[in-house]
């Protein structure tokens, strides 16, 4: 989630406010009532120049009168592409010693949060605010339980930033506080976007986006579309979590293999799945992931009397479905003695087997495996093997193993 990270930093480096008189001032304000407008010039992600006034009236649960000048607000990020959003969507606050909470002084806004996942905030003070202000995503209204670790946000080139957990859905607050402000007020740029990191289901190709910054593990639900395999592949800060393909009750068809693998299993058309993935703790926020289903059109035997002929210089493929002991099984006639190359090419979440048969009897030297770190593996004849007919069984490594082949010889 680098990209997030240095995006909020960005914003906040670009979009620099210059206030229209040295403070600002809060002065004959009625209960719940804010006098003096915050005006700002900034300037937005796109460089262009943006003329804004914020100006709010906000009253705390406790009834005591807060002058409070801003706003700001929690972005939705479903995509890679959503971080856009943080360039436009930022928020400029002020308060003085009249906007009283639990926690000192401040401004909190209720947010609803459907799911678990992560909150990543940066937040700026102004060079002629008061510095030592907190920011944060809290349990109440008064700031005084935070949801995750907290620490001042200080005027300075650069903001500060913070990635916070958020462990369930439910009503939460953002809030911007401070322990003291003596004859002074807090002014400061908040952006924040939450990442959803609940269980969701999932469809082919889908880029997808999981909030999580403590180790956890999620289940995404996928239906297959096509026979063929299912590959998981990680875009973005996800190389060491492990993936495991499950049945639609949660258990497990396969070993667990870390995502930077690119493990790959073989699925069933209309069945469905669930892609399981344990993460570790994760400083960035969120990892980006993507399964895809792609269709492998197969003519193999499922038993040695049935084994289908495969032409010489000819490539075939096939598909080994995950929980299915199934083989296939191939054919090809020599009409005199010949130097024999066969090369399996392909991609499993483990291992998958190839043996050589003349008749009834495996030839010596030509039972193999083809793991998961493999581009492919070869069989190749000692000498010249006889004139005859021969058979090639592909077969899973093991009850966890899973994937797709392709096959030739010469």
């Amino acid at each position: 989630m680098k990209r997030g990270m240095s995006k909020l930093l960005s914003i906040l480096l670009i979009a620099t406010l210059v206030f229209t008189s040295a403070s600002v001032a809060f002065a004959g304000t009625e209960e719940g009532q804010v006098a003096g407008d915050l005006t700002a010039s900034v300037k937005n992600a796109a460089a262009a120049a943006v003329q804004q006034q914020a100006k709010a009236s906000v009253q705390s649960a406790t009834t005591k009168a807060v002058s409070v000048e801003g706003n700001f607000d929690l972005v939705t990020i479903a995509n890679d592409a959503d971080l856009d959003k943080l360039g436009v969507n930022f928020g400029d606050i002020a308060y003085d010693s009249n906007a009283a909470l639990g926690a000192g002084y401040g401004y909190a806004k209720a947010v609803q949060i459907p799911a678990k996942g992560t909150v990543i905030m940066a937040a700026q003070t102004f060079s002629d605010s008061a510095t030592g202000v907190n920011f944060g995503l809290y349990k109440d209204d008064q700031l005084t339980k935070p949801v995750d670790y907290g620490y001042a946000a200080r005027a300075s080139a650069s903001p500060a930033t913070k990635v916070i957990q958020v462990p369930q859905g439910g009503t939460y607050y953002l809030g911007v506080c401070s322990s003291s402000i003596p004859g002074m007020y807090a002014a400061l740029r908040v952006s924040a976007g939450y990442i959803n990191g609940g269980d969701r289901t999932i469809t082919s190709g889908q880029e997808i986006l999981v909030g999580q910054k403590a180790a956890q593990t999620n289940y995404f639900k996928f239906k297959a579309k096509n026979t063929g395999y299912l590959q998981v592949v990680s875009t973005k800060d996800a190389g060491y979590n492990k993936v495991t393909l499950c049945n639609s009750k949660k258990k497990a068809l396969s070993n667990s293999l870390g995502v930077r693998y690119a493990p790959t299993f073989g699925v069933k058309k209309g069945t469905t799945y669930y892609v399981k993935i344990a993460s570790n703790f994760n400083s960035e926020g969120s990892y980006l992931f993507k399964a895809t289903n792609t269709k492998i059109t197969e003519k193999s035997g499922k038993k040695k009397a049935k084994a289908v002929n495969l032409k010489k210089n000819k490539t075939v493929k096939g598909t080994i479905i995950a929980g299915n002991g199934q083989e296939d099984w191939y054919k090809f006639k020599l009409n005199g003695k010949k130097k024999v190359k066969i090369v399996m090419k392909g991609r499993t979440n483990d291992a998958m087997k190839i043996q050589v048969y003349q008749g009834g009897k495996k030839i010596s030297g030509t039972n193999g495996t083809f793991r998961y770190t493999n581009k492919s593996y070869t069989v190749k004849s000692i000498g010249k093997w006889s004139k005859g007919t021969y058979y090639i069984k592909i077969s899973r490594g093991n009850k966890k193993s899973s994937g797709y082949y392709e096959l030739s010889w010469k």
